[in-house]
């Protein structure tokens, strides 16, 4: 079984600390399907391993009740204002006179609001929020109190816009191409006429890269709740079980201990079908020996984290089977230490790619080595050898996630949460640096 020490965790964000990322390696031979062995060289890992216990405290989002069905106030993060200047400045390039925002979770970023149905409107002298009757009572408690809001309750955004001299007042309006369909595009044009609608992609999203504190302490409070429900997992996963029974669990272990949903799909895979990248669950059950890839993650107010740990089920790993997680946590950290922001996506992903190249395997990393991370689980930028314009703002979150697929055999996956800061990563999820394997 995983070894666990007593010693209780820190909860508190800390910096990587400073190692060595080149270590001397011993030769392993690393056999490849239907392909010469080829030497990689790796750090054999250690078979015992330890797991430390974290405290997770989960608090509820702290709201203020609504009175005598009045609005309250609801103080908003400074970041906000700077999104706002942003998205105002853009409007200005643009030569428009305002943005519809349609896309939730940018509506979410600017104003707090987490229903299901809301439209915004951005000028540069006012701001309009409209939600439908659903919401009458939630918005009272939950909007932020923005500088010249004003908040309106209709199940006709347009009908309610020119109600209020929206399409009087203006004559040429933004929409977040990127997001709004293009038949819901043609239909909002057809209907305002003689206003015009402009199609302008991310005009709202590079504004909420980078996160407010308090948007970071969600995503920490996330990532930890993610490692604590991995823990529990190591002492419930056996031989014999589905990958399905494990998803179904962490799920419920999640929420159990204050998770408000998965944030995505949860990805169980095991021996052969690790290979498979996103191999969705299954009732495959786990064989003695079988590398099993679990990849998840949980969200606090919204925010999400996104982890993916690799353990060994009713073994010991082989030699082979630890060279290649050495292997790959070694390309993961030497990413993770080279972070800095403005630095652009597709080098960062080559100093990681560089690494598995170099052993051999790059044939078998077929994605990108991460992504951003907030209220949408994959955000941009993305962190690809596939785009040349994805640059890593400071303040944002990033999962790293460095993966080898093996056909017919296994695959094997490692990914941790990183704040960016102007001095480089700090870490918010951590690995184990060893595979661990559950006998």
């Amino acid at each position: 079984m995983a070894k666990r020490s007593t010693k209780k965790a820190e909860t508190e964000v800390t910096p990587i600390k400073e190692q060595p990322v080149e270590n001397s390696m011993d030769s392993i031979e690393i056999e490849k399907p239907k392909k010469e062995k080829q030497k990689a060289k790796v750090e054999e890992t250690i078979e015992v391993v330890e797991i430390k216990n974290q405290e997770i405290e989960v608090k509820p989002k702290a709201e203020k009740p609504a009175k005598n069905g009045k609005v309250v106030k609801l103080k908003y993060p400074d970041k906000i204002n700077y999104r706002l200047e942003q998205i105002r400045f853009k409007l200005i390039y643009e030569k428009v006179d305002g943005v519809y925002v349609s896309y939730l979770p940018n509506i979410r970023y600017l104003t707090n609001f987490s229903g299901s149905d809301a439209h915004l409107f951005i000028f540069q002298d006012e701001i309009i929020f409209i939600t439908d009757d659903r919401y009458e009572e939630q918005v009272k408690s939950e909007l932020y109190d923005l500088p010249n809001m004003s908040t309106h309750i209709s199940r006709d955004v347009w009908e309610l816009a020119e109600k209020i001299g929206v399409l009087d007042r203006y004559k040429e309006i933004a929409f977040e191409a990127d997001k709004l369909p293009y038949q819901d595009a043609v239909e909002v044009r057809n209907r305002i006429r003689p206003i015009k609608f402009k199609p302008t992609p991310e005009i709202v999203e590079p504004t909420t890269r980078a996160k407010a504190a308090e948007e970071l302490e969600y995503i920490k409070k996330s990532c930890e709740l993610s490692e604590k429900v991995f823990t529990l997992m190591l002492n419930y996963i056996k031989p014999g079980m589905s990958e399905k029974e494990i998803a179904i669990e962490i799920a419920h272990e999640s929420r159990k201990l204050g998770s408000e949903g998965d944030a995505f799909d949860i990805i169980v895979a095991s021996g052969p079908r690790g290979a498979f990248v996103h191999g969705q669950p299954t009732d495959r059950k786990i064989r003695k020996g079988d590398i099993v890839i679990i990849d998840f993650g949980t969200k606090i107010n919204g925010f999400c984290s996104d982890i993916t740990r690799t353990i060994c089920v009713g073994a010991k790993p082989t030699k082979e089977q630890k060279a290649l997680y050495a292997l790959l946590r070694n390309a993961q950290m030497k990413a993770i230490k080279a972070i800095r922001p403005g630095m652009n996506g597709k080098v960062l992903d080559k100093v990681a790619r560089s690494v598995i190249e170099e052993a051999g395997f790059g044939e078998y990393f077929k994605h990108s080595l991460g992504h951003g991370l907030g209220l949408v689980p994959h955000e941009k930028p993305i962190i690809t050898f596939r785009k040349d314009d994805q640059n890593i703002p400071e303040e944002s979150v990033l999962a790293i996630e460095p993966g080898v697929y093996i056909p017919d055999k296994y695959g094997m996956r490692i990914e941790d949460n990183v704040y960016v800061t102007k001095n480089g990563a700090i870490m918010l999820t951590n690995a184990p640096d060893e595979l661990l394997y559950i006998l």
